[in-house]
């Protein structure tokens, strides 16, 4: 098995000490310093470095390897673009404090200057693989002859023994283990064949280049070759899409019959995590981009004419914002909302005076048979709709109908309770 496998893992955690050890051997092609503190060296199991008679002194093995960097650290410094060596994917915040403190990653400017943690989500600022990284996984330090065939990006054919070709896109350059990440292109395929993943660097061959029809029977400023990337989705539709993913990544997992087969459907898992997260990201910056989108999270809407109309209609107090109502649906404001800003605003809710302690009777709202229900609050009520507010008695909070509350007198023994017809 190569060292560099990502099959093997453990649960044990290293001692400072021995995590600077193994850190330093990455630096030495995987041997342990023989200057080191021997207590140190006497802790570290043969598991994690062994003795090599032959070539005189312990080498990291792949568990080793794998106590330094965990499965999710493993594959992001594994799927780093080699050529910018930039970490693609989300990475949480304590991984990226421990890529940094172990100097795996180094966090730089648009510049290339390193830049403190705190700073990581300043724009232009990336995290990036460091030699020592590259030596973890076993990425090359410089452009192998792979690198010429098949560039970062280029298309590529994927093709197995006694299977068709499938056309593919190279992500990186082969690591050690003689593995490539590729990402499959064919539409055809599920979404779970069509996740990015490691495939033999021997088993990719040079794709064929196909003409690029144009479209001649257009005006210049028309024209636009068939092979144009897809449009992106209606973000309505991205959201739909983002649904789906995170619903593959959440569905429970069905036990494998060994170790090998269990670790290898963690990594699919662990990579439709990172895929979802990567759409997320850029579904969140189009939202943002776009002032009146998504529809279905109701953001935003400009309101035509008609449409405030309609609005006043239903509502007559809304005359008194007159034109901004429409300033109010492009904030996201929803038409009751407005009518309890106003109402609040002109003191007309129809509320009595009501305080910590009042000892409170209404009707619970939301249809059904009517129910009333005798509570004392422990704060002053809120708008919680257009005809409803909501009280709180410090244990839970109930909507009631604005028009029924009343307060009453407070008998001492007042506790949260519906009043039937009988009592």
């Amino acid at each position: 098995m190569s060292v560099f496998t990502t099959t093997a893992y453990t649960t044990d955690k290293l001692t400072p000490g021995q995590r600077r050890i193994m850190l330093a051997a990455v630096d030495e092609d995987g041997r342990l310093p023989a200057v080191a503190n021997q207590r140190v060296l006497n802790s570290i199991p043969e598991s994690w470095a062994r003795t090599d008679a032959e070539r005189g002194g312990r080498f990291l093995t792949a568990e080793g390897r794998a106590a330094l960097a965990p499965l999710g650290r493993y594959l992001l410094l594994a799927r780093a673009n080699p050529e910018t060596g930039s970490l693609s994917g989300s990475t949480g915040h304590h991984d990226m404090l421990a890529l940094v403190r172990d100097g795996l990653a180094v966090l730089q400017d648009s510049e290339g200057r390193p830049v403190p943690t705190a700073d990581r989500w300043q724009p232009g600022n990336w995290l990036r693989i460091t030699e020592r990284g590259r030596r973890l996984v076993g990425m090359p330090l410089t452009a192998p002859e792979f690198a010429e065939r098949f560039p970062v990006g280029s298309p590529a054919l994927w093709k197995r023994e006694g299977e068709r070709a499938r056309p593919v896109r190279v992500l990186g350059w082969p690591l050690a283990d003689g593995t490539v990440y590729v990402m499959p292109q064919d539409a055809r395929l599920s979404y779970a064949q069509s996740k990015e993943r490691p495939v033999p660097a021997v088993q990719l061959h040079p794709a064929p280049q196909a003409p690029t029809p144009t479209v001649t029977d257009r005006s210049d400023e028309r024209r636009k070759t068939m092979t144009d990337s897809t449009p992106e989705l209606p973000l309505d539709d991205e959201l739909l899409a983002l649904r789906g993913l995170a619903a593959a990544a959440l569905e429970p997992m069905t036990p494998r019959t060994n170790t090998w087969e269990q670790v290898k459907a963690l990594e699919e898992r662990a990579t439709a995590g990172y895929e979802l997260a990567e759409r997320f990201t850029e579904f969140d910056r189009r939202a943002t981009a776009d002032r009146w989108a998504p529809r279905e999270w109701r953001r935003g809407r400009d309101l035509s004419a008609e449409e405030v109309e309609a609005l006043i209609e239903r509502w007559p107090d809304l005359a008194a914002l007159g034109p901004f109502v429409r300033t109010l649906a492009a904030a996201g404001f929803q038409g009751f909302q407005m009518l309890n800003l106003v109402k609040q605003v002109q003191g007309r809710r129809g509320l009595p005076e009501i305080k910590a302690g009042d000892v409170v009777e209404a009707m619970l709202a939301g249809g059904g048979e009517p129910k009333t229900i005798r509570l004392k609050v422990d704060r002053t009520p809120w708008a919680g709709g257009p005809d409803s507010t909501v009280l709180s008695d410090g244990k839970a909070v109930t909507a009631v109908v604005t028009a029924s509350v009343r307060v009453v007198e407070d008998d001492g023994t007042t506790t949260a309770r519906l009043i039937t017809d009988e009592s």
